[in-house]
């Protein structure tokens, strides 16, 4: 089963995603010299780990519940994400699994971030390879935000599987509209998308967002799905609608679900982190006290997995003494 996407959003028509799909194979994956030059990130004292807070910033499409405080409000005004939140263990649990079994993955997916979404050995979704792998990041957060709101009607403890599904999501969604220069696509393509489907869903939410929270936690995630599929014009949440449904209406179960997208957001994560070849935007985040994805690239780049052009580039760079 595949995507079927309506037309693009505002702006992305005239910008076309610089996807890793499209690069030949990297030259240096085994090089010395770069696994040398980055390994110094990895040392215990160095002080990418000193400044790490141990958080991940949060963003969120979907608002169904917006906060009205004054920093809340400021936040919004200055474009800043939603909210820090402290790593989960969960979440550095499969991040870490994920990295060790990184060479299966990249043999399976031909060295490129997930473009398919399975349940168990069966595809539930295809993503469009051109679109770029900002556009099935965001796409499958608005499906993970789907499935969430049908979870908060459970009011059940959250398995190990949800806390990662949602913060990886949200993760993943923060660095499209905050930090797209840590991501594969180009950096202007990628706050285009963001900004035309954040734009579509306030919309969509703001005249239709009272069928939703007037309605019980159990048709909460059915009437987001009808607003999306009937008064969005973005196929990003035509298509994250539509995902949403099926992973919230599958005949396994919930926690399968959940299952499936843990493992489809850590394999993305990971991905995304091996695939960014922009070196200088890595050695900012250190200076800016790091990023999980920049510490996940360095790790990979450790172990020889990183795709990046040039050994020159690195090894020249200045990054070591920057950390």
């Amino acid at each position: 089963t595949s995507s079927q996407g309506a037309g693009a959003g505002a702006g992305s028509a005239r910008l076309r995603p610089q996807s890793p799909l499209n690069r030949p194979p990297p030259r240096w994956e085994k090089s010395s010299v770069i696994r040398k030059c980055v390994g110094l990130v990895l040392r215990t004292r160095c002080k990418i780990m000193k400044h790490w807070e141990d958080k991940m910033n949060q963003c969120s499409i979907l608002v169904l519940h917006a906060r009205r405080n004054p920093v809340a409000l400021l936040r919004h005004l200055l474009h800043l994400p939603d909210q820090k939140k402290k790593v989960p263990r969960p979440v550095k649990t499969a991040v870490i699994d994920t990295v060790r079994r990184y060479e299966r993955i990249k043999r399976r997916s031909n060295g490129t971030t997930p473009l398919q979404l399975q349940v168990n050995d069966d595809l539930l979704w295809s993503f469009e390879e051109a679109k770029g792998t900002s556009d099935a990041m965001l796409v499958c957060h608005i499906a993970t935000s789907i499935l969430e709101v049908r979870s908060r009607g459970h009011k059940q403890p959250l398995s190990d599987h949800e806390i990662v599904a949602t913060h990886l999501s949200q993760y993943c969604a923060y660095l499209v509209a905050n930090s797209p220069e840590l991501l594969p696509d180009d950096a202007v393509w990628c706050r285009s998308i963001y900004e035309a489907v954040k734009k579509d869903a306030t919309r969509v939410l703001r005249d239709g967002g009272d069928q939703v929270s007037t309605a019980t936690p159990e048709e909460e995630h059915q009437q987001l799905f009808k607003l999306l599929s009937g008064q969005s014009k973005h196929h990003v949440l035509k298509d994250g609608g539509e995902l949403g449904r099926r992973l919230a209406e599958l005949p396994e179960g919930e926690e399968v679900a959940w299952k499936a997208l843990a493992e489809f957001w850590s394999e993305t994560v990971v991905s995304v982190a091996a695939a960014c070849d922009n070196i200088d935007e890595h050695a900012e985040a250190v200076a800016r006290g790091g990023e999980l994805v920049t510490l996940l690239w360095a790790l990979l780049a450790h172990v020889g997995s990183v795709h990046v052009d040039t050994a020159d580039a690195a090894a020249t760079h200045g990054a070591p003494d920057a950390v």
